[in-house]
C-alpha cells in the first residue's frame, strides 16, 4: 500500500531527465532594439566627428597658408612665365580654399545627420548609410564610424525598427509614407 500510494513512474522523476537544451535565439530577434539601443550613440558620434571635422576645416583655412606657404598664390619676379593664374601657385590656392568648403559641407551633413538621427528623422537613416560608407574610406576612425553606421542601420530589421521610431503611432507604407499626420 505504501509502495502504491507514494511511487512516481520513472518517466516523471525529474532528477532521471536529461537537461533540455538552453534556448538559442533566433537570428531575427538579435536585431530587434538594436536602432533604438544604438541610435543615440551614434547621433553622438556623428555630432563629435562633424564638430571635429569643422575644427579641422577651420584651422585648415586660417592657417593653411601659414604652414604650407607654397599653397598661397604668389605674384612676382618668380611667377609662372604666361602671367599669374596660370601656375600652380593659383591653381593650389584656389584649390586650397576649394577642398576647404568642400570638407567643411561634409562637416555640416555629418551634424545634419547627427540632428536627423538624434530627432529620428525619416531621411536621417539614408544619410547615415551614404555617410557611413563614405566614412568607410577615412581609416582608422572614420572607418570604425562607417562600420558601425552600416552595422545600425543598414539591416533590412533595423530598417523597419528605424520606420517605426520615425514615425510613431503611424503605419508606413513601402514608400515612406505615413498614414497619420504628425
Amino acid at each position: 500500500m505504501f509502495l502504491a500510494r507514494n511511487s512516481v513512474p520513472l518517466a516523471e522523476k525529474r532528477w532521471l531527465r536529461a537537461p533540455s537544451p538552453p534556448a538559442i535565439p533566433a537570428v531575427a530577434s538579435l536585431a530587434e532594439g538594436r536602432v533604438r539601443k544604438h541610435i543615440h550613440l551614434l547621433a553622438t558620434l556623428w555630432l563629435v566627428n562633424g564638430v571635429l571635422r569643422l575644427i579641422g576645416v577651420a584651422r585648415l583655412m586660417l592657417f593653411g597658408g601659414v604652414f604650407f606657404p607654397w599653397l598661397r598664390g604668389r605674384i612676382g619676379p618668380d611667377a609662372w612665365p604666361l602671367g599669374p593664374g596660370w601656375g600652380f601657385d593659383s591653381f593650389l590656392s584656389g584649390g586650397f580654399f576649394s577642398l576647404g568648403i568642400f570638407l567643411g559641407l561634409f562637416g555640416l551633413l555629418h551634424l545634419a545627420l547627427a540632428w536627423g538621427l538624434f530627432e529620428r528623422q525619416s531621411w536621417a537613416r539614408i544619410l547615415g548609410l551614404v555617410l557611413g560608407i563614405l566614412a568607410l574610406l577615412r581609416f582608422p576612425l572614420g572607418t570604425a564610424l562607417g562600420i558601425y553606421t552600416l552595422w545600425v542601420l543598414a539591416p533590412e530589421p533595423s530598417a523597419r525598427e528605424y520606420d517605426q521610431l520615425s514615425h510613431p503611432g503611424g503605419q508606413t507604407d513601402s514608400a515612406g509614407f505615413s498614414a497619420t499626420p504628425r
